[in-house]
């Protein structure tokens, strides 16, 4: 799961209205009145290889309905809409909000909404969740410090929003790995047995800082990902508690999460367990058998 997989593009025209996407971006934030702002986490894709490869993994065919999760100036929409797509794009800059919702009045397949994509850290935005009450994709460029959040969240889905059947977003390289790692490893955690417990992710592509303006201090990735099943009720929630003994053999780990010597045994037995093992040695589908047996 954590080799790179080059997507294979059918070809990169140059950006309509002339000139390199660069200087498109920059004249567009000087339109808006507008410039990056690092407390939004903003980067802009200036890469148009980049933008067509997220693009690429989503996989959109004509009427596919897309979250977009900071447009910005909608060089990313620009390219989901060439593909047929209908888009939701939730904004929280107002003024990239006012530049986008001018930029595409009138446009049916655009709907463009003003706010955070988190409603707390458990919820996606009410109007994503409405949006994805029917089949979904989500591909943005997502700001560093909530790409964790704004994943696992789409991945678990709610009760009115099933998680998208594809995802392909930009994340820090450091967290495409993480999510993408294996059972064992370092970084295999709650956060990655979460992800991988609805679907299958993959790092599509590396991206160096010189694909954004402004240049991050950090490596970034194009993170996709394929829904396979839908994740039992409180699976995040329990994993995040029984990780924080993530070193410990099972029985104790279980102990520890409040489970009594008794109960603990027989959730192992009836997941066929190994008490000796530790929690961090877990793969997926031995965590799910363990969370089933757990009371």
């Amino acid at each position: 799961m954590n080799q790179e997989s080059l997507v294979k593009l059918p070809g990169n025209p140059p950006p309509a209205g002339g000139g390199t996407l660069k200087q498109r971006i920059l004249a567009d934030l000087s339109a808006a009145g507008c410039q990056p702002l690092h407390r939004l986490g903003q980067n802009f894709m200036i890469d148009a290889p980049a933008v067509a490869a997220l693009v690429n993994g989503l996989h959109l065919e004509p009427g596919d309905r897309v979250v977009e999760i900071g447009p910005g100036t909608g060089v990313l929409t620009e390219q989901l809409l060439a593909q047929g797509a209908t888009v939701l794009a939730v904004e929280l800059d107002r003024g990239l909000f006012a530049h986008l919702s001018q930029r595409y009045a009138g446009n049916p397949a655009v709907t463009v909404v003003h706010g955070d994509c988190l409603a707390g850290k458990t919820r996606l935005h009410p109007a994503i969740e409405s949006f994805a009450a029917g089949p979904w994709k989500l591909g943005a460029n997502l700001p560093y410090d909530v790409s964790i959040p704004v994943l696992l969240n789409a991945a678990a889905g709610a009760p009115d929003c099933p998680p998208p059947s594809r995802m392909a977003v930009t994340v820090q390289r450091e967290a495409a790995e993480r999510l993408c790692s294996a059972p064992g490893s370092d970084a295999w955690g709650a956060s990655a047995a979460t992800f991988q417990a609805a679907g299958d992710p993959r790092l599509l592509r590396r991206l160096a800082p010189s694909c954004f303006h402004p240049r991050p201090r950090v490596d970034s990735a194009i993170l996709g990902w394929t829904l396979r099943d839908a994740v039992p009720a409180g699976f995040g929630l329990w994993c995040r508690s029984l990780f924080a003994y993530r070193r410990k053999v099972l029985p104790r780990a279980l102990r520890d999460c409040g489970a009594s010597v008794d109960s603990a045994a027989a959730a192992l037995a009836a997941a066929a367990l190994d008490p000796t093992r530790r929690v961090e040695q877990l793969t997926v589908n031995e965590l799910l058998r363990l969370f089933q047996g757990c009371p």
